[in-house]
């Protein structure tokens, strides 16, 4: 007698907690797709720039660079020949798309290897590719040894220093 009220009593607080546990999971996931609208609308509005105008046959890449005078958005992937490009797209429409091999200049990976050497950072939190006066770049962002923010810009081509920001 005494086992089954124990039972009976156990039952809704597990429904409950149960519940509780997929309505936060629910929020959660409605959360991130939320979050994500406004930047899927950016990379939307690459794209229809760029169609019919580059040959940007599947779209690996999407970033987004908000730099000191203007942003740009940035995406790679492949063209009709199945080389490997990147199109950079500033957001003013009187802007000019510039379209490069990705062979022309450094990857992801050597950038972080360049930061990782000049900068020893304790942490890389993001490669951004970006664009400033013409010249296309990379955007390293990292935590130092003291938990200071750092940018570090490269050019893309050769990846040669371009300016740094540190101690934020």
């Amino acid at each position: 007698m005494l086992r089954t009220r124990k039972k009976r009593r156990v039952l809704p607080i597990i429904l409950i907690l149960l519940a509780v546990v997929i309505v936060l999971f629910l929020a959660g996931i409605w959360f991130l797709s939320y979050s994500e609208k406004p930047l899927k609308k950016e990379e939307a509005t690459a794209l229809s720039r760029i169609e019919g105008n580059v040959d940007l046959k599947k779209q690996d890449q999407f970033y987004l660079y908000n730099g000191t005078k203007e942003t740009y958005y940035v995406l790679t992937g492949e063209n009709k020949a199945g080389k490997k490009i990147i199109v950079w797209v500033p957001k003013k429409k009187s802007g000019e798309i510039l379209v490069k091999y990705a062979s022309d200049g450094i990857s992801e990976k050597k950038a972080r290897e360049i930061v990782k050497a000049k900068k020893n950072p304790a942490k890389i939190l993001k490669v951004t590719l970006g664009m400033e006066e013409g010249i296309p770049l990379w955007e390293v962002s990292y935590l130092d040894k003291d938990d200071r923010l750092g940018y570090y810009d490269m050019s893309f081509s050769e990846g040669k220093w371009l300016r740094q920001i540190e101690n934020l």
